[in-house]
């Protein structure tokens, strides 16, 4: 602080006075212009009586009324001023008062010349003395107020103390950051702001200044009068009287307790992120285009192989790390990034690992650009993606697998349908023929036989077709289109015709929307629904079938409702798995696949299907379709 006042005085200093100065300074030096006015006289009467002395009580001397004329005339303009007042004054004496007639006349006009010109010199004199001591005063005045308004003003606070550690300065930033007003602390030990445990820093403190005689600097703690610590940033100048005697020491206090929570956020950020950065196997990287330097994190290094003692962060180090099939494709990516109007960057690439294994690598980056579209530098992360690959190899694996599974599926499904088939046709065909070749003529238990040789037939016939109804629907490309669900729920009705007839059901359907699917499977689907709840009725209770369609949250909802059984609540999560058969249906024939051709046709589409139930009391299905489905149908 001491430095920077010493320059605001050499400023002070050096800078010249206005124009207005030195006239207002001439007309304010009242003491010298008397003392010269005064001096004139003096200097006049001499003059007098050296001519009386000379030439007699005769002579006369009118000149001594023009002294202070000429005083004035000096002291309120330059010397010349003076000069011209003093001739003026004689050439006036000479014509109107005393006209010269002799050699004694011309002798007291040179003596009045002579009187003038010491009278113009000692008021010149007297006015340099004096405009130099106003100039000082208005210095010293002007650079007191410089260094109040700088104290002040200041967002810094700023004490003063003695060597003893009584504070005898204290600014308004002082009160404002410690909360004690001026009033307050004058006089008190500068301690009071110190935290119990620092009290002693401040002999250490003082005999340091004493020691070096320099400002010193330290970061430390204080108390605010709330009882807040507050961390500060403290420079210590000392004081010095006119002779250069250590008389005291000047505080400047920056509280830095906001910077320094920023600082430890900032660490602590920086902290989080390298942890997040290994724990994800990240590593991130800036590359500053126009200097041709990067810098790397730590971790990018270990990524990729690299030790950073021996390989310096460039381009070309990170380029040889590339694996030799990648390198032409990376730098690719790189230039195609760089070019104008590009989007940022990112690539796939692998490197070689420590263990001599291959590791993918996937990096982002984003493009800084100039005014003009340049890069200036890029900045960006680089990801171990290797486990990523790996389970994308897997993935391939399994989806190669599924592949050949369905290709093998996809034969069976047409050895069912053609080479399975044909035997029992014949079975069941020829058991029917030689029942009624041989009539009367087998026994009871030789038709028995027959009889329960056509039935399995039958039974085998009915599940083969079954498992062909699972593999179309699992298998079967979809054709999707907007369907009439009105008119489909009607081929649904005639199809099922004589089983309603049968049953004596009541089935009602509202109007229902249209839908967007595979016509052919979701017929399937709600045909599978009416047969399950024509087949699982309840004894002599003419089934109740229902069939509505709904908004449920913005989603277009099929629901299909009927009276029969029902399924118990530790059952229901079974009912779409299939070859599934639960006690309550174990009277009724079927294979128990049903339900889940109907949860893989919804799959198939991305609906959801659901039930709610009770025993006794039926079953409502739920065939939810996504938000969306409704306006593309």
């Amino acid at each position: 602080m001491n430095a920077h006042f010493h320059l605001m005085e050499q400023a002070v200093a050096v800078k010249p006075p206005g124009p207005a100065l030195p006239a207002l300074i001439r007309w304010r030096a009242a003491v010298p212009a008397w003392l010269c006015i005064l001096a004139g006289l003096a200097l006049a009467g001499l003059a007098w009586a050296a001519r009386i002395a000379l030439f007699g009580d005769s002579a006369q001397s009118p000149y001594a009324a023009f002294y202070p004329l000429v005083s004035l005339a000096a002291l309120c303009g330059p010397p010349l001023l003076g000069a011209t007042a003093a001739l003026a004054s004689a050439a006036v004496a000479l014509a109107f008062v005393v006209p010269a007639r002799g050699g004694d006349d011309m002798a007291a006009l040179a003596l009045f010349m002579l009187n003038s010109a010491l009278t113009v010199g000692l008021a010149e004199a007297l006015v340099r003395v004096w405009s130099d001591r106003l100039a000082r005063m208005a210095r010293a005045h002007a650079l007191e107020q410089l260094k109040s308004a700088i104290v002040e003003s200041a967002d810094d606070a700023i004490i003063t103390k003695t060597l003893d550690g009584r504070i005898t300065s204290w600014n308004p930033a002082a009160a404002r950051i410690f909360g004690y007003d001026a009033q307050d602390m004058l006089g008190q030990p500068v301690t009071r702001l110190f935290p119990p445990e620092q009290i002693e820093q401040e002999s250490a403190i003082i005999a340091h200044l004493r020691a070096s005689g320099r400002a010193a600097h330290y970061k430390t703690r204080r108390v605010a009068s709330d009882g807040r610590a507050l961390d500060v940033a403290i420079t210590i100048s000392p004081l010095r009287d006119e002779s250069g005697r250590l008389v005291g020491a000047s505080k400047i206090l920056r509280d830095i307790t906001a910077e320094k929570q920023r600082g430890d956020a900032l660490r602590a950020s920086e902290e989080r992120l390298r942890f997040a950065l290994e724990g994800a196997r990240a590593g991130a990287w800036n590359w500053d285009c126009g200097a041709m330097t990067s810098t790397w994190e730590q971790h990018f290094f270990a990524l990729h192989g690299l030790d950073p003692e021996d390989h310096p962060p460039c381009f070309d180090t990170w380029l040889a790390a590339v694996v030799e099939e990648d390198r032409a494709q990376a730098e690719q990516a790189v230039r195609a990034a760089l070019a104008p109007g590009a989007p940022d960057y990112h690539s796939e690439y692998r490197v070689r690992a420590p263990d001599g294994g291959v590791r993918w690598m996937e990096t982002f980056g984003r493009v800084e650009r100039d005014e003009r579209g340049a890069p200036l530098r890029v900045s960006g992360i680089s990801l171990d993606v290797s486990q990523r690959h790996a389970a994308w190899e897997a993935v391939e694996a399994s989806n190669r697998d599924l592949q050949r599974a369905n290709d093998s599926l996809k034969k069976f499904s047409y050895i069912a349908a053609h080479d399975l088939q044909e035997p029992l046709r014949k079975i069941q065909q020829f058991s029917e023929l030689l029942s009624l070749d041989c009539g009367d003529e087998i026994s009871v238990e030789a038709a028995y036989h027959l009889k329960v040789l056509s039935e399995s037939a039958e039974r085998s016939r009915v599940l083969i077709n079954t498992l062909l109804d699972f593999s179309r629907a699992a298998n079967r490309a979809l054709k999707t289109a907007s369907i009439d669900m009105d008119a489909l729920m009607a081929r649904v009705l005639q199809t099922c015709a004589i089983a309603v007839a049968e049953a004596g059901a009541q089935v009602r359907i509202a109007p229902l929307p249209p839908l967007c699917g595979d016509e052919t499977l979701v017929e399937q689907l709600f045909l599978n629904l009416l047969t399950n709840a024509l087949k699982y009725r309840r004894p002599r209770v003419a089934p109740e079938i229902v069939m509505t369609a709904t908004q449920d949250e913005g989603r277009p909802v099929y629901r299909f409702s009927d009276n029969g059984v029902g399924i118990a609540d530790g059952e229901q999560a079974r009912v779409f798995e299939p070859f599934v058969r639960l006690r309550e249906a174990e009277r009724v024939k079927g294979a128990g696949i049903g339900l889940a051709i109907c949860r893989t046709i919804c799959d198939r589409h991305g609906w959801d299907i659901s039930l709610r139930s009770e025993v006794g009391a039926g079953t409502t299905f739920s065939v939810a379709l996504p938000a969306e489905a409704r306006q593309a149908a």
